[in-house]
């Protein structure tokens, strides 16, 4: 090949790429763009934390029968602090009677606040009902308790005062005697009255330590046998006290009969 062959080859060869360049361009620029908008990102739904309800209390079905407990219990209780005023004040009680009775009294509240906090806690209306039910036995007592005590005290007093009445009569009886007067008559009936004095301070000291035993919580029935053991102890007393009477007047009038001149 001859110096100018060479050159004229290499200029050609150079014409071709040139062109295959131009062309690749032209083919490149030809080419149809998409059109339409431009592909938007949408973020990954954010995953929610798992929501739990709120657990759902169920309906206290007893919650009347609750309620109208409560307020039975609350007037129990204050119909026994009402109990309590009135041994405090009471003038016929001795201070030794007001303090066994108070410490009754107190065990009597705490037995109804015990039947309080059952009803809060009961899971039937028959356990509501027991409840009540003890507490009105517990007001019950109570008020027994103060009628049982207050009337013994009675008894007491009435004793007392005829024990102080005889002492009077007897010292008019030992004076006739000094004077030579047969006053047997008068010391027999001095005698009985003492007897039936004795009697019935023993009889009202027993319907009090009845009254006293009744706890704090009593069945009916244990409410029924200390009213009826307390209550003929009563009886008996005041039978006695009135046997002890008739001797004062019959001592006094005997006695007055003796230290009456003869006509």
């Amino acid at each position: 090949m001859t110096p100018f062959s060479r050159i004229a080859t290499a200029g050609a060869a150079a014409l071709l790429l040139t062109c295959g360049v131009v062309g690749t361009a032209a083919s490149a620029d030809a080419a149809p763009k998409a059109h339409g908008k431009p592909a938007v990102s949408h973020p990954a739904p954010r995953k929610l934390a798992a929501s739990h309800p709120a657990p759902h209390k169920p309906a206290d079905k007893l919650a009347g029968m609750r309620k109208g407990a409560h307020q039975a219990l609350a007037a129990c209780a204050a119909q026994t602090r009402r109990i309590a005023a009135a041994e405090a004040a009471s003038t016929a009680l001795s201070d030794a009677d007001k303090a066994t009775l108070a410490t009754a009294g107190s065990a009597d509240l705490a037995a109804l606040a015990a039947d309080d906090a059952a009803v809060t806690t009961a899971t039937s209306a028959g356990a509501i009902r027991a409840a009540v039910a003890a507490g009105r036995g517990t007001v019950q007592g109570a008020v027994l308790q103060y009628q049982l005590v207050s009337g013994a005290a009675h008894v007491q007093a009435a004793a007392a005062e005829l024990t102080t009445e005889a002492a009077a009569v007897d010292d008019d009886a030992a004076a006739a005697a000094l004077d030579g007067t047969d006053v047997s008559a008068v010391d027999a009936l001095l005698a009985d009255l003492a007897t039936q004095v004795g009697q019935a301070q023993t009889d009202a000291t027993a319907a009090t330590d009845t009254a006293l035993a009744i706890p704090a919580s009593p069945s009916a029935a244990q409410l029924r046998a200390a009213g009826a053991s307390a209550h003929a102890s009563l009886v008996s007393s005041v039978e006695a006290l009135a046997v002890a009477r008739q001797d004062l007047t019959a001592a006094s009038d005997a006695l007055a009969a003796l230290q009456t001149p003869a006509p």
